[in-house]
């Protein structure tokens, strides 16, 4: 077994001047290494004078004489890609859609919660001022612009009118 010690002065000795070098020389060899590994295209040319390409060499000899290897080829692709890939797309976009939908849903939602308390509150308040008998109330009369004060009668028939279309809208 090579010492550390051996081995970094071999390599500095070679022209290396440091550790760091080796470990870049290492990454060099081994990505060598593997574009060797990757498939290959060999061209052949038959007696007949037909040409033909495949991803393995020939097996008679004459042939192996007329059969170059061409460029490393990548692997094929996905033949289903484009659909994958617009599939993808559309869920993406129905999800993108459906959230939208559901944020725009819960804004009404929340809109109409609010306007529905903001109703309750000014019919609580209405109550509130028919039933106090302290104040003077007026309702429009026949003639434009005419103005009636309201009688107590008429004042607790507007309260309970106001409360029963407050059950009715749900107030609490």
């Amino acid at each position: 077994m090579i010492s550390r010690a051996f081995s970094i002065d071999f390599f500095r000795s070679c022209g290396f001047p440091s550790h760091g070098s080796v470990r870049l020389l290492a990454a060099v060899l081994a990505l060598a290494l593997s574009a060797s590994v990757s498939a290959a295209l060999y061209k052949s040319v038959g007696p007949d004078g037909k040409v033909t390409y495949s991803d393995k060499p020939p097996m008679s000899a004459k042939e192996s004489e007329k059969t170059e290897k061409m460029h490393d080829v990548p692997p094929p692709g996905d033949p289903n890609a484009a659909k994958k890939l617009s599939e993808q797309q559309a869920d993406f976009q129905k999800r993108a859609d459906d959230r939208q939908a559901n944020e725009k849903k819960a804004a009404d939602e929340k809109k109409e919660k609010a306007d529905l308390l903001r109703r309750c509150q000014d019919a609580r308040t209405a109550i509130r001022q028919y039933r106090d008998t302290g104040m003077t109330l007026y309702r429009a009369g026949e003639k434009e612009g005419e103005r009636v004060v309201m009688d107590m009668d008429a004042r607790l028939k507007e309260a309970v009118r106001l409360e029963e279309e407050m059950k009715k809208a749900g107030c609490e």
